[in-house]
């Protein structure tokens, strides 16, 4: 079973990048093999979720009441190419992409070798099903829409979701890089081409030069903390849970020099923790975006196609928060700890406040999500810099819960375009009454965007505000960071509700519609609709499995961050 789960989590990241080659060339059934071929990925992501939750919550259960051990580092399940002997032991592959040594001397190390290192654990699980579930509905409101070339249109997408599953999953520092790059591509070209808006192909343009700015500056930070975190032996590594082994041994030496009177070692670690942190720091702040590192997204987001916009926001913004958890917290942790909410969460807090005034001043629907997205995004980077466990669990919570909720929301628009070809609030009024099936999967997805008890974003948030209250970082204002995340919450009802208002209630107003007879719902919009608010309601109810299969991996990310606080607090 677990070699054929090995095999599967390779498929997950094979078969997307098969489907971009393969779709292309099927002509005018491009769109229904793209359908069932993300239906064929679905399936395979619904067996690896499955067969890994057992041993999540089994790990969990029995290693979380051992001693915990000096070193905490991830460990991998389902390696490809596993050469341990026993599942996730050592987190090690056999699989070498390319050999940066000739030294045989460590042949089941990760380096210096660039390996093709994949894994499942609880950090990333759920976004791979996220990535996996969330082309189904881009691939469904792009239906009718996408009329020129269909074919290249669904395989950039098939390329865009296997980049983003391939960052994912990687354990190789490198890789993961690869892959973060490589999702710039196909965005470029799917907002470029068939963009909707006389702006599309200036908006590609800026969209691909500030991420690629601001990635290339993470590279100089992803490089610089292999080089300065060789291990014990001398030996440098690209392999993510052996970088963090290595991190923690330099620490715990320089806070065991500081007990025995001399700081030296651990000031000198600080400040080149301080570097590699602003380094790695500045392609995620891009691709968050953080404010204001923000202002490629509302042009990105109003020219993409719908389809594109929804794997943007559901996506691409979560590579940036997940680069964050995944290298900078454990990677840098006195750096995360100095200057995460002191810093970087008071840029997220008035991005918060912000983009909320701006999302409630859009009088186009499309720009007013995109600015929420800000909003919600800025709340997540504060839960992640609270570095604890309550804070940790509801961000990566968050992260599935925003990409569904704001998903929903992007797909809710195609309803308004596909009949009228505008999505302008002050052209609406009173459709309640002309689409009443409409109206109630709006409001229940609108409700959830909220943070309505009952529905999926209340239980995240509240765990990331329970994070931020209890963050005990030195010089954090972690209460007065809270309360303004509490604020943004409050705003969002206000430009939420207003929406719905002006759309849904008064007399009736439409415009001219392009369909002769507009109706209801379509089976199509049904399940997209139906789907994304169902799941919306269900992890709003039942999100205890997903903090359940994470418990081990937070536990060792806090535990690194509770050690940094005690040697930042000196």
């Amino acid at each position: 079973m677990v070699a054929t789960t090995r095999i599967l989590v390779l498929l997950l990241v094979v078969v997307p990048l098969m489907s971009a080659v393969l779709v292309p060339l099927c002509g005018h059934l491009a769109r229904r093999m793209a359908l069932w071929l993300a239906l064929l990925h679905l399936t395979l992501t619904t067996i690896v979720v499955l067969t890994s939750l057992p041993v999540l919550n089994l790990r969990a259960e029995t290693e979380l009441s051992a001693t915990s051990p000096d070193v905490h580092r991830f460990r991998p399940l389902f390696v490809p190419g596993d050469i341990s002997g026993s599942e996730g032991a050592s987190g090690r592959t056999g699989w070498t992409l390319m050999r940066l040594s000739t030294s045989v001397e460590y042949p089941d190390r990760g380096g210096p070798n660039f390996q093709f290192y994949l894994g499942v654990d609880g950090l990333n699980i759920w976004l791979v099903a996220l990535a996996s579930l969330m082309v189904i509905p881009a691939i469904l409101v792009s239906w009718n829409s996408v009329r020129e070339r269909p074919g290249a249109y669904h395989g950039w997408l098939f390329l865009l979701q296997g980049a983003a599953i391939g960052a994912f999953l990687a354990f190789d520092i490198l890789l993961f890089y690869v892959f973060f790059e490589l999702t710039l591509i196909p965005a470029f070209f799917l907002i470029g081409h068939w963009g909707m808006g006389s702006g599309r192909r200036d908006a590609a343009r800026k969209f691909f030069l500030y991420t690629l700015a601001g990635s290339l500056l993470t590279l100089i930070g992803v490089v610089g903390v292999v080089i300065t975190n060789p291990g014990p032996d001398g030996a440098i590594t690209f392999s993510l849970p052996d970088l963090m082994a290595n991190v923690q041994l330099k620490l715990n030496t320089a806070q065991h020099e500081l007990l025995n009177g001399r700081p030296e070692l651990l000031t000198q670690l600080q400040q080149t923790q301080f570097w590699l942190f602003l380094g790695m720091m500045a392609g995620f702040l891009v691709k968050v975006p953080v404010w204001p590192f923000h202002t490629w997204l509302p042009a990105a987001y109003g020219e993409a196609p719908t389809g594109v916009t929804i794997l943007l926001s559901a996506l691409l913004a979560k590579l940036g928060t997940f680069g964050i958890l995944r290298f900078v917290l454990p990677l840098t942790p006195d750096a995360a700890i100095q200057y995460g909410l002191p810093v970087l969460g008071t840029l997220a807090a008035f991005g918060i406040v912000y983009a909320a005034l701006c999302a409630y001043a859009q009088s186009d629907i499309k720009l007013m999500i995109a600015y929420s997205s800000v909003s919600h995004l800025g709340f997540l980077v504060l839960g992640l810099f609270a570095f604890n466990t309550e804070g940790l669990s509801g961000a990566v919570l968050h992260m599935v819960n925003h990409g569904l909720s704001t998903g929903g929301l992007f797909a809710m628009t195609v309803f308004l375009t596909d009949r009228y070809r505008t999505t302008l609030m002050s052209q609406f009024g009173g459709l309640m009454g002309r689409y009443p099936n409409f109206a109630i999967l709006t409001f229940v997805l609108c409700l959830a965007s909220i943070g309505l008890p009952g529905l999926n974003n209340f239980v995240s948030e509240m765990l990331m505000l329970g994070g931020l209250f209890d963050a005990r970082n030195p010089r954090s204002p972690g209460f007065g960071l809270a309360v303004v995340a509490a604020i943004g919450i409050l705003l969002s009802a206000w430009y939420i509700l207003t929406m719905l208002q002006r759309i849904f209630f008064n007399p009736l107003r439409e415009p001219q519609a392009v369909l002769p007879e507009s109706t209801d719902l379509s089976g199509r919009e049904w399940l997209v609709l139906g789907l994304l608010a169902g799941l919306c309601l269900l992890l709003g109810l039942l999100p205890q499995p997903i903090l359940d299969s994470m418990r081990w991996d937070i536990h060792q990310l806090a535990t690194i961050g509770h050690e940094a606080r005690i040697r930042v607090a000196g």
